[in-house]
Protein backbone atom coordinates (compact mmCIF):
# COMPACT_ATOMS: atom_id res chain seq x y z
CA UNK A 1 0.00 0.00 0.00
CA UNK A 2 1.34 3.32 -1.05
CA UNK A 3 1.62 5.93 1.69
CA UNK A 4 2.32 9.65 1.61
CA UNK A 5 4.96 11.30 3.71
CA UNK A 6 3.81 14.01 6.10
CA UNK A 7 5.28 16.89 4.03
CA UNK A 8 3.68 15.69 0.78
CA UNK A 9 0.32 15.39 2.52
CA UNK A 10 0.59 18.96 3.78
CA UNK A 11 1.48 20.20 0.29
CA UNK A 12 -1.56 18.51 -1.25
CA UNK A 13 -3.75 19.89 1.50
CA UNK A 14 -2.52 23.47 0.85
CA UNK A 15 -3.21 23.12 -2.87
CA UNK A 16 -6.71 21.80 -2.21
CA UNK A 17 -7.42 24.56 0.32
CA UNK A 18 -6.19 27.25 -2.12
CA UNK A 19 -8.46 25.90 -4.89
CA UNK A 20 -11.51 25.69 -2.63
CA UNK A 21 -11.02 29.27 -1.39
CA UNK A 22 -11.36 30.74 -4.88
CA UNK A 23 -14.82 31.82 -6.11
CA UNK A 24 -16.35 29.69 -8.84
CA UNK A 25 -13.68 27.06 -8.28
CA UNK A 26 -13.60 24.23 -10.80
CA UNK A 27 -11.89 20.89 -10.97
CA UNK A 28 -8.85 19.87 -12.97
CA UNK A 29 -8.55 20.97 -16.61
CA UNK A 30 -10.69 24.05 -15.96
CA UNK A 31 -9.96 27.73 -15.56
CA UNK A 32 -10.18 28.95 -11.98
CA UNK A 33 -10.60 32.74 -11.67
CA UNK A 34 -9.17 34.44 -8.62
CA UNK A 35 -10.73 37.41 -6.88
CA UNK A 36 -10.79 40.65 -8.82
CA UNK A 37 -8.15 43.25 -7.98
CA UNK A 38 -8.86 46.97 -8.17
CA UNK A 39 -5.58 48.01 -9.80
CA UNK A 40 -4.74 47.79 -13.49
CA UNK A 41 -1.74 46.96 -15.62
CA UNK A 42 -0.54 49.50 -18.22
CA UNK A 43 -1.45 48.71 -21.81
CA UNK A 44 0.58 49.77 -24.83
CA UNK A 45 -0.47 51.31 -28.14
CA UNK A 46 0.38 49.11 -31.16
CA UNK A 47 2.96 50.67 -33.47
CA UNK A 48 2.84 49.03 -36.92
CA UNK A 49 5.89 51.04 -38.00
CA UNK A 50 8.01 49.55 -35.20
CA UNK A 51 7.01 45.87 -34.78
CA UNK A 52 10.11 45.12 -32.71
CA UNK A 53 8.92 47.66 -30.13
CA UNK A 54 5.51 45.97 -29.98
CA UNK A 55 7.13 42.59 -29.36
CA UNK A 56 9.44 43.99 -26.70
CA UNK A 57 6.64 45.77 -24.82
CA UNK A 58 4.47 42.64 -24.94
CA UNK A 59 7.33 40.62 -23.43
CA UNK A 60 7.95 43.26 -20.76
CA UNK A 61 4.28 43.22 -19.84
CA UNK A 62 4.08 39.42 -19.68
CA UNK A 63 7.35 38.82 -17.85
CA UNK A 64 7.53 41.80 -15.49
CA UNK A 65 4.41 43.97 -15.28
CA UNK A 66 1.87 41.17 -14.88
CA UNK A 67 3.90 39.12 -12.35
CA UNK A 68 4.48 42.27 -10.29
CA UNK A 69 0.73 42.93 -10.15
CA UNK A 70 -0.16 39.43 -8.94
CA UNK A 71 -0.89 38.46 -5.35
CA UNK A 72 1.77 36.51 -3.55
CA UNK A 73 -0.06 33.14 -3.90
CA UNK A 74 -0.41 33.66 -7.65
CA UNK A 75 3.23 34.65 -7.95
CA UNK A 76 4.22 31.47 -6.17
CA UNK A 77 2.13 29.50 -8.61
CA UNK A 78 3.76 30.92 -11.74
CA UNK A 79 7.32 30.84 -10.39
CA UNK A 80 7.29 27.74 -8.20
CA UNK A 81 9.32 24.96 -9.80
CA UNK A 82 6.90 22.28 -8.61
CA UNK A 83 3.85 24.13 -9.98
CA UNK A 84 4.66 23.77 -13.67
CA UNK A 85 2.69 20.57 -14.11
CA UNK A 86 -0.03 21.79 -11.75
CA UNK A 87 -0.79 24.79 -13.99
CA UNK A 88 -0.58 22.62 -17.10
CA UNK A 89 -3.13 20.17 -15.70
CA UNK A 90 -5.29 22.72 -13.93
CA UNK A 91 -5.22 26.11 -15.75
CA UNK A 92 -6.00 29.10 -13.61
CA UNK A 93 -6.57 32.80 -14.19
CA UNK A 94 -6.88 35.96 -12.16
CA UNK A 95 -8.63 39.26 -12.76
CA UNK A 96 -6.77 42.55 -12.41
CA UNK A 97 -8.99 45.53 -13.03
CA UNK A 98 -11.19 44.50 -15.96
CA UNK A 99 -8.59 42.17 -17.45
CA UNK A 100 -8.67 38.39 -17.03
CA UNK A 101 -5.11 37.09 -17.06
CA UNK A 102 -4.19 33.40 -17.47
CA UNK A 103 -1.55 32.26 -15.01
CA UNK A 104 1.37 30.79 -16.94
CA UNK A 105 4.37 29.13 -15.36
CA UNK A 106 7.76 30.79 -16.05
CA UNK A 107 11.33 29.82 -15.33
CA UNK A 108 12.57 32.98 -13.66
CA UNK A 109 16.19 31.88 -14.09
CA UNK A 110 16.17 31.59 -17.89
CA UNK A 111 12.98 33.14 -19.32
CA UNK A 112 12.97 36.59 -17.71
CA UNK A 113 15.45 39.24 -18.95
CA UNK A 114 16.35 42.16 -16.72
CA UNK A 115 13.67 44.80 -16.98
CA UNK A 116 16.24 47.63 -17.08
CA UNK A 117 17.69 46.10 -20.24
CA UNK A 118 14.23 45.79 -21.78
CA UNK A 119 13.44 49.40 -20.82
CA UNK A 120 16.60 50.72 -22.48
CA UNK A 121 15.88 48.70 -25.62
CA UNK A 122 12.32 50.06 -25.76
CA UNK A 123 13.62 53.63 -25.41
CA UNK A 124 16.06 53.11 -28.28
CA UNK A 125 13.25 51.75 -30.48
CA UNK A 126 11.28 54.93 -29.75
CA UNK A 127 14.26 57.12 -30.57
CA UNK A 128 14.84 55.31 -33.87
CA UNK A 129 11.16 55.31 -34.86
CA UNK A 130 9.63 57.65 -37.43
CA UNK A 131 6.90 60.04 -36.35
CA UNK A 132 5.44 60.23 -32.88
CA UNK A 133 3.40 57.02 -32.80
CA UNK A 134 5.89 55.01 -30.74
CA UNK A 135 6.27 57.78 -28.15
CA UNK A 136 2.66 57.30 -27.04
CA UNK A 137 3.97 54.31 -25.10
CA UNK A 138 6.43 56.30 -22.98
CA UNK A 139 3.98 57.25 -20.21
CA UNK A 140 2.60 53.70 -19.72
CA UNK A 141 6.15 52.33 -19.93
CA UNK A 142 7.31 54.62 -17.11
CA UNK A 143 4.23 53.74 -15.06
CA UNK A 144 4.81 50.03 -15.56
CA UNK A 145 8.44 50.30 -14.53
CA UNK A 146 7.45 52.21 -11.41
CA UNK A 147 4.76 49.66 -10.51
CA UNK A 148 7.17 46.72 -10.63
CA UNK A 149 8.07 45.16 -7.31
CA UNK A 150 11.47 46.07 -5.89
CA UNK A 151 14.12 43.69 -7.05
CA UNK A 152 17.59 44.15 -8.41
CA UNK A 153 18.60 47.76 -7.66
CA UNK A 154 20.05 47.94 -11.15
CA UNK A 155 16.51 47.65 -12.53
CA UNK A 156 15.24 50.78 -10.77
CA UNK A 157 14.83 53.94 -12.85
CA UNK A 158 17.51 56.25 -11.48
CA UNK A 159 17.52 60.03 -11.73
CA UNK A 160 20.18 59.76 -14.44
CA UNK A 161 18.00 57.33 -16.43
CA UNK A 162 14.99 59.65 -16.22
CA UNK A 163 17.20 62.54 -17.33
CA UNK A 164 18.34 60.46 -20.31
CA UNK A 165 14.70 59.76 -21.22
CA UNK A 166 13.94 63.50 -21.29
CA UNK A 167 17.11 64.30 -23.24
CA UNK A 168 16.41 61.73 -25.95
CA UNK A 169 12.74 62.64 -26.22
CA UNK A 170 13.70 66.31 -26.51
CA UNK A 171 16.22 65.59 -29.26
CA UNK A 172 13.42 63.89 -31.23
CA UNK A 173 11.11 66.89 -30.83
CA UNK A 174 8.83 65.11 -28.35
CA UNK A 175 8.45 67.84 -25.74
CA UNK A 176 4.69 67.32 -25.76
CA UNK A 177 5.29 63.73 -24.64
CA UNK A 178 7.69 64.92 -21.93
CA UNK A 179 5.09 67.38 -20.65
CA UNK A 180 2.41 64.68 -20.57
CA UNK A 181 4.66 62.45 -18.45
CA UNK A 182 5.43 65.37 -16.11
CA UNK A 183 1.72 66.09 -15.69
CA UNK A 184 1.16 62.43 -14.76
CA UNK A 185 4.00 62.42 -12.20
CA UNK A 186 2.01 60.26 -9.75
CA UNK A 187 2.00 57.48 -12.34
CA UNK A 188 5.22 58.04 -14.29
CA UNK A 189 7.57 59.17 -11.53
CA UNK A 190 9.02 61.80 -13.90
CA UNK A 191 9.54 64.78 -11.59
CA UNK A 192 11.22 68.16 -11.92
CA UNK A 193 12.59 67.75 -8.40
CA UNK A 194 15.33 65.59 -9.92
CA UNK A 195 18.15 67.89 -11.17
CA UNK A 196 18.88 65.67 -14.19
CA UNK A 197 15.23 65.84 -15.27
CA UNK A 198 14.95 69.60 -14.69
CA UNK A 199 18.19 70.28 -16.57
CA UNK A 200 17.09 68.33 -19.63
CA UNK A 201 13.55 69.74 -19.58
CA UNK A 202 14.90 73.31 -19.72
CA UNK A 203 17.37 72.29 -22.42
CA UNK A 204 14.59 70.71 -24.50
CA UNK A 205 12.44 73.84 -24.15
CA UNK A 206 15.24 75.98 -25.55
CA UNK A 207 16.24 73.55 -28.29
CA UNK A 208 12.70 73.38 -29.65
CA UNK A 209 12.85 77.12 -30.33
CA UNK A 210 16.41 77.16 -31.71
CA UNK A 211 15.84 74.11 -33.93
CA UNK A 212 13.65 76.28 -36.16
CA UNK A 213 15.78 79.41 -35.95
CA UNK A 214 13.65 81.13 -33.31
CA UNK A 215 10.65 81.15 -35.67
CA UNK A 216 7.49 82.81 -34.38
CA UNK A 217 5.66 79.47 -34.18
CA UNK A 218 8.48 77.65 -32.40
CA UNK A 219 9.05 80.44 -29.89
CA UNK A 220 5.33 80.72 -29.17
CA UNK A 221 5.07 76.98 -28.55
CA UNK A 222 8.16 76.95 -26.32
CA UNK A 223 6.76 79.85 -24.31
CA UNK A 224 3.44 78.04 -23.91
CA UNK A 225 5.24 74.94 -22.68
CA UNK A 226 7.46 77.06 -20.42
CA UNK A 227 4.36 78.50 -18.74
CA UNK A 228 3.11 74.97 -18.09
CA UNK A 229 6.50 73.94 -16.68
CA UNK A 230 6.43 77.00 -14.42
CA UNK A 231 3.03 75.87 -13.17
CA UNK A 232 4.31 72.36 -12.49
CA UNK A 233 7.18 73.80 -10.44
CA UNK A 234 4.58 75.08 -7.96
CA UNK A 235 3.53 71.49 -7.16
CA UNK A 236 5.08 69.59 -4.29
CA UNK A 237 5.41 66.52 -6.51
CA UNK A 238 7.82 68.55 -8.64
CA UNK A 239 9.78 70.01 -5.75
CA UNK A 240 7.62 73.10 -5.24
CA UNK A 241 5.31 74.05 -2.43
CA UNK A 242 5.62 76.64 0.29
CA UNK A 243 8.12 74.61 2.31
CA UNK A 244 10.80 74.63 -0.40
CA UNK A 245 13.34 77.42 -0.02
CA UNK A 246 16.84 78.35 -1.07
CA UNK A 247 18.94 76.63 -3.71
CA UNK A 248 16.70 73.55 -3.75
CA UNK A 249 13.78 75.64 -5.02
CA UNK A 250 13.91 75.30 -8.81
CA UNK A 251 11.75 78.42 -9.14
CA UNK A 252 14.72 80.48 -7.95
CA UNK A 253 17.49 78.75 -9.85
CA UNK A 254 19.28 81.08 -12.32
CA UNK A 255 19.50 78.46 -15.09
CA UNK A 256 15.71 77.97 -14.96
CA UNK A 257 14.82 81.66 -14.85
CA UNK A 258 17.43 82.25 -17.56
CA UNK A 259 15.52 80.06 -20.03
CA UNK A 260 12.20 81.71 -19.16
CA UNK A 261 13.78 85.15 -19.66
CA UNK A 262 15.52 84.16 -22.89
CA UNK A 263 12.30 82.86 -24.49
CA UNK A 264 10.36 85.98 -23.48
CA UNK A 265 13.17 88.29 -24.66
CA UNK A 266 13.64 86.59 -28.05
CA UNK A 267 9.88 86.71 -28.62
CA UNK A 268 9.76 90.43 -27.81
CA UNK A 269 12.91 91.32 -29.75
CA UNK A 270 12.22 89.31 -32.92
CA UNK A 271 8.45 89.06 -33.12
CA UNK A 272 6.91 91.96 -31.19
CA UNK A 273 8.83 94.95 -32.47
CA UNK A 274 11.29 94.98 -29.60
CA UNK A 275 8.52 95.74 -27.09
CA UNK A 276 7.90 93.97 -23.79
CA UNK A 277 4.20 93.67 -24.54
CA UNK A 278 3.25 91.27 -21.75
CA UNK A 279 5.78 92.55 -19.20
CA UNK A 280 7.45 89.17 -18.83
CA UNK A 281 10.89 90.35 -19.96
CA UNK A 282 11.04 92.81 -17.08
CA UNK A 283 9.47 90.36 -14.63
CA UNK A 284 11.95 87.56 -15.36
CA UNK A 285 14.87 90.01 -15.40
CA UNK A 286 13.93 91.15 -11.89
CA UNK A 287 13.58 87.57 -10.68
CA UNK A 288 16.86 86.50 -12.25
CA UNK A 289 18.82 89.40 -10.77
CA UNK A 290 17.16 88.82 -7.42
CA UNK A 291 18.34 85.21 -7.17
CA UNK A 292 21.70 85.42 -8.93
CA UNK A 293 22.98 88.41 -6.94
CA UNK A 294 26.60 89.15 -7.77
CA UNK A 295 27.42 85.52 -8.66
CA UNK A 296 28.75 85.94 -12.17
CA UNK A 297 30.34 83.53 -14.59
CA UNK A 298 34.06 82.81 -13.92
CA UNK A 299 36.50 84.55 -16.23
CA UNK A 300 37.84 81.27 -17.65
CA UNK A 301 36.01 77.99 -18.16
CA UNK A 302 37.94 74.98 -19.47
CA UNK A 303 35.80 72.56 -21.51
CA UNK A 304 34.61 69.38 -19.84
CA UNK A 305 36.60 66.37 -20.99
CA UNK A 306 33.46 64.24 -21.20
CA UNK A 307 29.73 64.70 -20.86
CA UNK A 308 27.67 67.81 -21.65
CA UNK A 309 29.23 71.26 -21.45
CA UNK A 310 27.05 72.31 -18.54
CA UNK A 311 28.64 75.74 -18.18
CA UNK A 312 27.46 76.61 -21.69
CA UNK A 313 24.03 75.03 -21.23
CA UNK A 314 23.46 76.83 -17.92
CA UNK A 315 25.11 80.14 -18.71
CA UNK A 316 24.01 80.80 -22.29
CA UNK A 317 20.30 81.49 -21.61
CA UNK A 318 21.27 83.86 -18.77
CA UNK A 319 23.67 85.80 -20.99
CA UNK A 320 21.34 85.82 -24.00
CA UNK A 321 18.30 86.83 -21.95
CA UNK A 322 20.10 89.74 -20.27
CA UNK A 323 21.66 90.83 -23.59
CA UNK A 324 18.24 91.20 -25.21
CA UNK A 325 16.63 92.59 -22.05
CA UNK A 326 19.06 95.53 -22.15
CA UNK A 327 17.99 96.35 -25.71
CA UNK A 328 14.28 95.86 -25.05
CA UNK A 329 13.89 97.57 -21.67
CA UNK A 330 16.58 100.24 -22.06
CA UNK A 331 15.82 102.84 -19.35
CA UNK A 332 13.43 100.43 -17.62
CA UNK A 333 16.11 97.76 -17.13
CA UNK A 334 16.04 96.70 -13.43
CA UNK A 335 19.31 97.21 -11.54
CA UNK A 336 21.10 98.27 -14.74
CA UNK A 337 24.64 98.27 -13.33
CA UNK A 338 24.31 94.77 -11.89
CA UNK A 339 22.53 93.48 -15.01
CA UNK A 340 25.29 94.77 -17.32
CA UNK A 341 28.06 93.45 -15.08
CA UNK A 342 26.55 89.95 -14.98
CA UNK A 343 25.94 89.97 -18.73
CA UNK A 344 29.54 91.07 -19.43
CA UNK A 345 31.00 88.46 -17.09
CA UNK A 346 28.95 85.68 -18.65
CA UNK A 347 29.84 86.86 -22.13
CA UNK A 348 33.57 86.81 -21.32
CA UNK A 349 33.44 83.36 -19.74
CA UNK A 350 31.32 81.80 -22.49
CA UNK A 351 33.49 83.31 -25.23
CA UNK A 352 36.57 81.71 -23.68
CA UNK A 353 34.75 78.38 -23.47
CA UNK A 354 33.57 78.57 -27.09
CA UNK A 355 37.08 79.43 -28.30
CA UNK A 356 38.49 76.47 -26.37
CA UNK A 357 35.93 74.11 -27.90
CA UNK A 358 36.77 75.40 -31.37
CA UNK A 359 40.49 74.93 -30.71
CA UNK A 360 39.79 71.37 -29.55
CA UNK A 361 38.13 70.61 -32.87
CA UNK A 362 34.54 70.31 -31.65
CA UNK A 363 33.37 72.61 -34.41
CA UNK A 364 34.69 70.35 -37.17
CA UNK A 365 32.39 68.67 -39.66
CA UNK A 366 31.00 65.41 -38.35
CA UNK A 367 31.09 66.49 -34.70
CA UNK A 368 27.77 68.30 -34.67
CA UNK A 369 26.18 65.71 -32.36
CA UNK A 370 29.03 65.58 -29.84
CA UNK A 371 28.58 67.44 -26.56
CA UNK A 372 31.12 70.03 -27.66
CA UNK A 373 29.47 70.38 -31.06
CA UNK A 374 26.08 70.89 -29.46
CA UNK A 375 27.52 73.56 -27.14
CA UNK A 376 28.98 75.45 -30.11
CA UNK A 377 25.68 75.18 -31.97
CA UNK A 378 23.92 76.69 -28.96
CA UNK A 379 26.49 79.50 -28.82
CA UNK A 380 25.82 80.23 -32.48
CA UNK A 381 22.07 80.53 -31.85
CA UNK A 382 22.44 83.80 -29.91
CA UNK A 383 20.49 86.68 -31.49
CA UNK A 384 23.09 89.44 -31.71
CA UNK A 385 21.52 91.73 -34.31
Amino acid sequence: MTTLCYRCALRLRRIATYSDSLPNAARAFSTIPARQRQSSIPTFTPTPSTPLLDTLLADLRAKHLIPSALRTPDRRLIFGTKNRQLLADNPRSTQIGSEVIPLQWMDRRSEIPRRATMFNQALEHMVNSEGGEAWKNLAPLLKGMGDCRPGDKRDALSEETLGKVVRKAGMKGQFGTILLCLQQVENTGLSLKYPAVLQNVMRALREHATREGWSVEAVAKSRKWAAQVAGLLEMEAHGGGTYMKGAKDARRRPEVLGVFLELAAVDAFKHKGGKDVDGQVKMYTERLLGCIGDKAQPASLPPSKKGPQLEMLYGLPIYHGLLLAERILQQDLPQPQLARKIREDYEAGLTILADALEARGDGAQGKEMTYGGQALKAWGSVVRD
